[in-house]
């Protein structure tokens, strides 16, 4: 009985012990001068397992195959640092977010970031990360509620440029959920969250061969700090 409970004392400050590692390892890496201008968290994260719902005009919309595949990348990256943390199931549901809506919250969040107050075209839909798949033309981006039990992930329309490049729909909906997950940008153009106010644009993500762009290695400790191997929703 003796033998058993050190060994379940042991498991315990194992656990502690990569978790404290992963949050020293971050805080390290941002005491580097190069990480100040590009913040690696925008200071959110999940608590539950977040629903997501993906709202569309057209059920042929090419973009919703590749809602579900972001999620499924995004799952198999937090299998592969060993978080317990999941996307939850996606659901798709018929309609549109109005465009004033989808345009007011591009600008107050594209190069500024931080909770934004999010309107009941947004905060009524089911689930908890919200795809707006839209046809208008507006700086994609992410926008998580000030209560932070609520995200919006909105893509410009896909008949519009860099949109229309091939393998850049693909990155550019991973990209915005990768700021739904609590990263913020970092100035590398060969990797999936570089953004403002690094030079790098959409457009970077252009290739003959689809494929999704990789995290930094500090991105990926980010994560594990957000969402460790002891992550449980409450």
């Amino acid at each position: 009985m003796l033998y058993l409970r050190s060994i379940e004392v042991i498991a315990i400050l194992s656990s502690r012990a990569v978790r404290l590692t992963a949050t020293l390892a971050v805080l390290l890496m941002l005491m580097r001068p190069e990480a100040w201008a590009q913040p690696i968290s925008t200071g959110a994260f999940w608590t539950r397992i977040p629903a997501v719902t993906v709202v569309a005009v057209a059920p042929t919309d090419p973009r919703l195959a590749l809602v579900r595949d972001a999620v499924e990348f995004w799952n198999r990256t937090f299998a592969e640092i060993g978080s317990a943390f999941r996307l939850g199931p996606v659901a798709v549901v018929s309609g549109e977010i109005p465009l004033g809506d989808l345009l007011q919250l591009s600008q107050m969040v594209v190069g500024h970031g931080g909770p934004v107050s999010l309107p009941a075209s947004v905060a009524n839909q089911t689930g908890d990360l919200v795809v707006a798949l839209s046809d208008g033309e507006f700086i994609s981006f992410c926008g998580r509620s000030e209560s932070g039990n609520k995200a919006l992930v909105a893509i410009k329309s896909v008949y519009s440029t860099p949109l229309t490049l091939p393998n850049v729909p693909r990155n550019v909906i991973a990209h915005e959920i990768g700021h739904a997950l609590g990263l913020g940008h970092n100035n590398d153009p060969a990797m999936l969250m570089c953004g403002r106010p690094a030079s790098c644009r959409p457009d970077a993500f252009a290739s003959p061969n689809e494929h999704y762009f990789p995290l930094t290695a500090a991105e990926k400790m980010q994560l594990v700090a957000l969402y460790p191997s002891t992550w449980k929703p409450r």
